[in-house]
């Protein structure tokens, strides 16, 4: 007789979702307002998770970047608006076993504990990054020689706005798996901010390193503590505008057991170029003419884009989703913040989303089906690192008292109000240079004790690369000829 066997559980597969962002600067609008369209069709769904957890990896290169980090930082550490709603906690069913299989001892496979997924950036205002913010960030200043000798913008105004943005949140504490692409000039190689390997930049810094464009904004010089070298990091289009190879590449080593992969790739609506043949001619000025917008560096950027995506459809492993948009008659330049470029921009992600509303919903319902959001950060781990703070506050304190013996020797009867400190040791040098104190008010020992303790803590902190010693200099009106 024969006794049918017993058919074992068939393990499902391991399945990985991974979003694409390409770069294009202010075009970085399209895929803002995409994400924005896709969050409100998966609440349709009534599914009460946010929209980053969903994803195993974000990837982006320069205003995808941008956008990359808006979704993965949380706004508990940051100035990112968060989505409305509780947050939700994620159980796991302790895998079943069979009488036997409890005989023999043997213990459930992958146990996992509860997750708390908390509410991430509410994402229909990741377009504001580029309507409220864009004329800010390519905030225009007038050069004497324009562009031929220095970069179009200061870096200072982006920086500001990362800084207002991100505040000090680190990439180690990305909510999902995240990595934005950059390119070390130095050294020649692509540097990719990840946020479970290099993770103790600052969300900030990554942002500012992958859309340092050439000509528009001068690179990013950063420490990097694990190379123990600096980084003169720049604009990540360089070699990747679509970064869904390295996403893919990245991926493969994150989830060695993974299967499939479902990429979604978000493109930022760029005219695909193509010379015209009265454009075509030969030398080298015909290939960089700046006012047919250098040719070579065009092609270069489309073709680019188009092979990483001819590629990565013919992946074995990959189930490839590309959104893209060609704006044909209109093209516009990464730096464009007028409200015609912004509108035209708005409006074609509309119509981009409108066109490929079946193929965006049926990503959606496939991703949805997910059940294990292990690759979530934990919530205990979303918390400033104090060392740091400390530091800064101690260094400030001291230089608080100092400033207050310099009010002390500061002996000028006609003056009876004190002097703010952060405009006190500058002040105090401009009355000196004025003579407008009594030569013999000064007490050279003195002074030389009084700035002794903050010039050498200053100088520690500068030679241990500390980005805060610029700070506490800005802060007090300090200048480094005045430590001399």
């Amino acid at each position: 007789m024969l006794i049918p066997s017993k058919k074992k559980k068939t393990e499902p597969i391991e399945e990985r979702y991974i979003l694409s962002i390409d770069g294009g600067g202010m075009r970085g609008i399209v895929p803002a307002v995409v994400i924005s369209k896709l969050n409100e069709k998966l609440k349709e769904f009534e599914t009460e998770k946010p929209f980053y957890s969903f994803f195993d990896l974000i990837t982006g290169t320069s205003t995808g970047g941008l956008i990359a980090l808006g979704l993965s930082t949380s706004p508990l550490i940051s100035n990112l608006k968060k989505e409305e709603g509780e947050d939700f906690l994620q159980t796991y069913e302790t895998p079943t076993l069979s009488f036997l299989e409890k005989l023999k001892g043997i213990k459930p496979q992958n146990p996992k504990s509860p997750k708390l997924i908390t509410k991430g950036t509410d994402c229909s205002s990741l377009k504001d990054f580029y309507v409220n913010d864009g004329k800010s960030i390519f905030h225009s200043e007038s050069r004497i020689f324009g562009t031929l000798l220095k970069d179009k913008y200061d870096a200072k105004h982006i920086e500001n706005f990362l800084y207002k943005t991100f505040q000090n949140a680190k990439m180690k504490q990305c909510l999902v798996p995240t990595m934005v692409v950059s390119y070390d000039a130095a050294e020649g190689i692509p540097f990719n901010f990840k946020s479970w390997e290099n993770s103790d930049f600052y969300v900030r810094e990554a942002a500012r390193a992958t859309s340092a464009a050439p000509t528009y904004f001068p690179p990013s010089i950063l420490y990097d503590k694990e190379a123990k070298k600096k980084r003169y990091l720049i604009d990540g289009g360089i070699i990747a505008n679509n970064p869904v190879l390295l996403a893919y590449s990245a991926a493969r080593k994150l989830y060695p057991n993974c299967k499939k992969f479902h990429i979604l790739s978000l493109s930022t609506a760029s005219n695909d170029y193509s010379m015209q043949d009265i454009d075509i001619s030969g030398g080298l000025m015909g290939w960089i003419d700046p006012s047919k917008g250098a040719p070579i560096q065009k092609i270069a950027s489309t073709s680019q884009m188009q092979l990483a995506a001819l590629v990565a459809q013919n992946i074995k492993d990959v189930e490839f989703t590309r959104i893209h948009y060609n704006l044909k008659g209109d093209s516009f330049k990464l730096d464009d913040t007028s409200t015609y470029a912004i509108n035209t921009l708005i409006d074609s992600a509309e119509q981009l989303y409108r066109k490929e509303e079946k193929k965006l919903t049926e990503f959606i319902k496939n991703m949805i089906k997910r059940e294990d959001f292990s690759h979530i950060l934990d919530i205990d781990k979303l918390k400033t690192e104090p060392q740091s703070e400390t530091e800064v506050l101690q260094l400030e304190n001291q230089l608080d008292q100092n400033i207050t013996s310099i009010d002390q020797i500061d002996k000028n009867p006609n003056e009876t109000t004190l002097i703010e400190n952060t405009n006190a040791k500058s002040h105090f040098f401009s009355k000196k240079k004025k003579t407008e104190l009594p030569q013999e008010s000064i007490d050279t020992k003195e002074l030389e004790k009084v700035f002794e303790g903050d010039n050498e803590e200053l100088q520690r902190q500068k030679s241990s690369n500390n980005e805060k010693y610029q700070e506490i200099l800005d802060k007090y009106g300090f200048s480094e000829k005045d430590l001399e």
